[in-house]
């Protein structure tokens, strides 16, 4: 699974959530993937200890990955992929033509790249990944595959 950056939040802020995914972890029943994309988004994040406990739950989590593709101005190098996908288009249709759904589309388009779903709570992201052919999951929805459910 790849996360996007709003898919921690619930994990977060919902007890036992962690354990879970934790749980999944360590007996091979899941995999969590992110990308610097997910980490510039969280360390944006204006509230010192939310940004920490957040970074600090990603980071225990999962682990990263190159995006799936490469934008200028918003990859970093060594950590993303230069011309990955075959489909030019791919990423501009992830972004729905508004530069500023580009971070949402390279994680997007790191889930199309390393073929598992993304989790995400963002609407807009899940209909244009969708609409993509990828599998896409709340983070509500991942936890109940494992018999967690959010209040």
């Amino acid at each position: 699974m790849v996360f996007d950056s709003n898919a921690i939040d619930p994990v977060a802020d919902t007890p036992g959530a962690y354990e879970v995914l934790e749980n999944a972890i360590e007996t091979g029943r899941l995999e969590i993937l992110y990308t610097h994309v997910t980490v510039d988004e969280l360390v944006a994040i204006p509230d010192l200890e939310r940004r920490a406990w957040l970074v600090l739950l990603m980071a225990s989590l999962g682990r990263v990955v190159p995006t799936g593709d490469t934008a200028v101005d918003f990859s970093r190098v060594n950590f993303c992929r230069v011309g990955a996908d075959e489909d030019e288009d791919v990423l501009e249709a992830l972004r729905s033509g508004n530069i500023d759904h580009t971070r949402d589309a390279l994680i997007a388009a790191t889930a199309r790249f390393e073929a598992c779903p993304l989790v995400t709570n963002e609407r807009r992201l899940a209909n244009r990944s969708r609409e993509r052919g990828l599998e896409v999951l709340t983070t509500r929805q991942l936890l109940a595959e494992f018999d967690f459910v959010i209040p």
